[in-house]
């Protein structure tokens, strides 16, 4: 068996090292055993207590990190099946999935878009902060979400979060899985995962392919979606490693929506449609196909200190055809909306080169660490629009829920008006040390000086932007008690936008600071970490929506001014011997330069758990709940969504030692609620709905 498995890892990965894959790290294990029953036990972990670097870049327990660190582990995303980023960010603490329509999503925290994403530590912040295609969990490990300004490692920030996706590694020890689905709306899934040793103790490799299909609960709605994932390990020399690795995403929706539903009548009333109910016609699509080729390459320089160097490329080729409906209804015949189609392509390029030193050193009786390096990153955004006269807001009839509007021919096409082209040059040099006064106080100081250059143009309006900042971080721990530890942190915040005005000028860059105090707390024999914290910002110049240039098609923004503050208590880890909860509460709040309350489709209070067990009583049986929380949220003045939860259910159940079956049920009190008004209009969230799926582990 184990010849045979290793004989088909060789072949499929085979082609992933013609094509000169990239990405590397240390081998990891995932910490479960693949015995049965009667062997050895199986041990699963909600949140992670090992050394995370997605803060600082310095090895850092969750517990010495001077920041709230939210992890969502394998173990969870399998016991819920968070097969897409959007349900698994929605179980994150303080996290808002804001899905403004069916294809494009923001994500929030602490009052504020997230707009840096890291794969194993390295990344650029997205230029919108802007999601297409919803990137699937099955090649990932684990999750980690940072909340606060991260601008010692990113350079650019908002003091939202940064969210790192961990990859899952090679494995020296052959390990195999395949897994099926079936679930509401005839949405069936296949997945596959094979790791291990291609030539022994040399070359490691790991392989990961997933297919879904199926409809939805919205009319007309269907999505399509194929996932590879490619990456061998291995060693040149005893101090000399190399990781290659590629990834793909290729996804294609039917009837995706532009926009989403009008929240108000044209009497001011509010709507109260189907959950059903979607704006897009039957010729509406979109295709996303997402590439990302990584390769890093690792030298140990003595006993503690490491060199490292990391290229990855990513490449984003969307493209859609879509009818945006605008306007109020009349309550009574539901005429009244305006129609804009349109046809729209675009391409991201990304190419980022990161080189550092790290290490530990000696002084005055106490190791200290340093990490000292340079991100090299270059931006290409291009994309156009392409419209019609007949359907450029016009109004269309009083039938438009049944998505039989007529699909135009799209002929109108201005390259000066319609289109963009935008080169951007991220260059930034960091260094990071923490020292430790004492065997207990630490004290992390770093600083990052980022240099941007930016040309072109974006729908008629220029990108030209010159900017340079140093970005400082502080932070400080102090473990009262074995632990026990009080934390405090501080960073500035300086982020560029793309965003235009009024006179369609570039708004230019967002800056403030970011802290964060709390008391960090080992609990339960260090098998879990309850953090309470407390945390403030402000912002001055940060775009804020104002309207849609009806000629050009452009979002509007004004600069204006924010601050934020909140709470966050957290719980993660094993609390009882086969008890896991990964549990949080916050309280944010964000005014203007008035004072007044403002972002305010941002719920001010939210309460997440997910909890699993394994039922003594019943050898094989583990079974969970999941509860997300939330106040009501606004769009601008008005109440659009009341407080509401959504309770999830599952159970998995070994049947052997190598085949489980499992059962989700999610929204099991069939709750109706809006997903995110910020755009003025809003799709219903999924109703209840049931996946069963059947796994075979080797």
């Amino acid at each position: 068996m184990h010849t045979l498995l290793r004989s088909a890892l060789a072949l499929s990965v085979a082609g992933v090292v013609w094509s000169g894959g990239a990405h590397a790290q240390a081998n990891q294990s995932s910490g479960k055993s693949n015995q049965g029953k009667g062997e050895i036990e199986t041990v699963y972990i909600y949140g992670e207590i090992e050394q995370t670097k997605t803060a600082t870049k310095l090895n850092l327990t969750v517990l010495e990190t001077p920041q709230v660190v939210s992890v969502v582990s394998r173990d969870q995303i399998d016991d819920f099946a968070l097969r897409e980023v959007n349900s698994l960010l929605a179980y994150v603490p303080g996290v808002t999935v804001e899905q403004v329509e069916t294809g494009r999503t923001y994500y929030t925290a602490r009052g504020f878009d997230i707009v840096n994403f890291q794969s194993d530590g390295m990344g650029v912040p997205f230029s919108y902060g802007l999601t297409q295609g919803h990137d699937d969990t099955a090649i990932y490990e684990q999750v980690e979400v940072v909340k606060g300004a991260t601008g010692l490692i990113t350079g650019l920030a908002n003091p939202s979060a940064t969210i790192n996706y961990l990859r899952k590694r090679p494995t020296a020890e052959t390990k195999a899985s395949l897994a099926a689905s079936l679930g509401s709306w005839d949405q069936y899934r296949l997945d596959g995962d094979i790791s291990g040793a291609i030539i022994e103790d040399k070359l490691n490799g790991r392989l990961v392919v997933a297919r879904q299909d199926g409809d939805s609960y919205l009319d007309r709605y269907g999505k399509e979606l194929t996932v590879f994932y490619g990456i061998v390990s291995g060693e040149i020399t005893a101090s000399t490693r190399y990781t290659l690795g590629h990834s793909s995403n290729d996804s294609h929706s039917d009837a995706n929506s532009s926009g989403a539903l009008p929240l108000f009548y044209s009497d001011g009333s509010l709507t109260d449609y189907d959950v059903s109910t979607n704006t897009a016609p039957d010729w509406a699509y979109q295709d996303v196909e997402q590439k990302r080729t990584f390769v890093e390459l690792e030298q140990d320089l003595g006993a503690n200190w490491t060199a490292k160097a990391v290229f990855t490329r990513n490449d984003l080729d969307s493209e859609w055809t879509s009818l945006y409906l605008s306007g109020r209804p009349d309550p009574v015949t539901e005429a009244g909306l305006l129609a804009h189609a349109s046809l729209y392509q675009a391409a991201d390029e990304e190419e980022v080169a990161d080189l550092f030193i790290s290490g530990s050193f000696s002084l005055f009786g106490q190791e200290h660490e340093l990490v000292a390096g340079i991100n090299l990153a270059d931006i290409t955004l291009t994309g156009r629009s392409i419209y019609t006269d007949e359907w450029n807001y016009n109004p269309v009839g009083a039938a438009w829920a049944e998505g039989k509007t007529a699909l135009p021919e799209f002929d109108v096409y201005d390259a000066a008006t319609q289109s963009t082209l935008i080169d951007q040059e991220q260059n930034s040099y960091y260094i990071s040390t923490r020292l430790n006064l004492t065997d207990a106080l630490s004290v992390l100081l770093g600083t990052r000086t980022v240099d941007i250059e930016q040309d072109g143009y974006s729908y008629g309006a220029p990108q030209l932007a010159s900017d340079d900042e140093t970005v400082p971080y502080a932070g400080i721990t102090y473990e009262v008690l074995e632990g026990t530890m009080l934390y405090a942190s501080y960073s500035e915040v300086f982020n560029p936008q793309t965003w235009v005005d009024k006179d369609l000028a570039p708004l230019g860059a967002v800056r403030g600071e970011s802290k964060e105090f709390g008391v960090k707390q080992e609990i339960f024999d260090g098998s879990a970490v309850l953090t309470l914290a407390y945390f403030e910002s402000a912002q001055e110049n940060f775009g804020e929506w104002v309207t849609r240039d009806t000629a050009s098609g452009l979002n509007i923004y004004r600069g204006v001014g924010f601050e934020s503050d909140g709470v966050e208590v957290e719980l993660a880890g094993e609390v009882l011997t086969g008890l896991n909860i990964s549990a949080g509460y916050t309280h944010v709040g964000v005014e203007n330069d008035n004072g007044d309350k403002t972002r305010r489709f941002i719920p001010t209070n939210q309460f997440k758990l997910a909890t699993a067990y394994n039922l003594a009583s019943v050898e094989g049986l583990r079974v969970g709940a999941g509860i997300n929380w939330q106040n009501e949220i606004y769009y601008g003045d008005t109440e659009v969504q009341g407080s509401y939860a959504l309770v999830d259910l599952f159970a998995r159940y070994a049947l052997t030692t190598n085949l489980t079956l499992a059962l989700n049920l999610n929204n099991v009190g069939d709750e109706k609620y809006l997903l995110s008004p910020q755009w003025g209009q809003a799709n219903y969230g999924a109703p209840r709905n049931v996946t069963g799926s059947i796994s075979w582990r080797y």
